[in-house]
């Protein structure tokens, strides 16, 4: 491997470390996300999603440092899009192709976490949701001058006393 593709996958595989980093950021808040969704303060939440929001920034800016070390390579072997990590791989050298393996796991790996912390903050949200929707139809039953409608101002058919005649005009 000549010296220009070398400092090219050098360069890739540091940016490959950074965004890894910045994936474990964003695992490790999403994962005190948890606590945070089910103490449901206000200003926890908020403060919560200015970090994360931060923390994504970065990742964003990670991820296009990388993209552009990619596409120097891509460029550097004249290779045509699309290039999967198979291909970059095949033309590193030694340590840097056992390098970009490890970062191929690492990266499943980290994919695979996410997705289970997002499925579990999803079903949190999900129940504080419900929640919430069930504690405003208690408010709107007692508040309500009429027993035969639901808080969204629809009819309840199915609590009705008497006969319901719509009529024009």
């Amino acid at each position: 491997m000549n010296k220009t593709l070398a400092q090219l996958y050098h360069s890739y595989v540091f940016c490959l470390g950074q965004e890894f980093e910045r994936y474990q950021e964003l695992i490790k808040i999403i994962g005190d996300e948890a606590e945070v969704l089910i103490r449901s303060y206000l200003d926890e939440l908020l403060e919560f999603n200015t970090k994360k929001e931060r923390v994504l920034i970065s990742l964003n800016v990670a991820t296009e440092m990388r993209l552009d070390a990619r596409q120097k390579i891509i460029s550097h072997l004249s290779l045509e899009e699309p290039v999967s990590m198979k291909q970059l791989i095949a033309y590193a050298q030694n340590d840097t192709r056992q390098n970009l393996i490890d970062f191929q796991e690492k990266f499943t790996d980290l994919s695979a976490n996410l997705e289970v912390l997002n499925k579990s903050n999803m079903d949190l949200i999900t129940f504080s949701l419900s929640n919430l929707d069930n504690s405003l139809n208690y408010i709107n039953i007692l508040t309500s001058s009429s027993p035969n409608y639901d808080h969204c101002g629809q009819i309840k058919a199915g609590k009705l006393q008497g006969r319901l005649i719509s009529q024009e005009g």
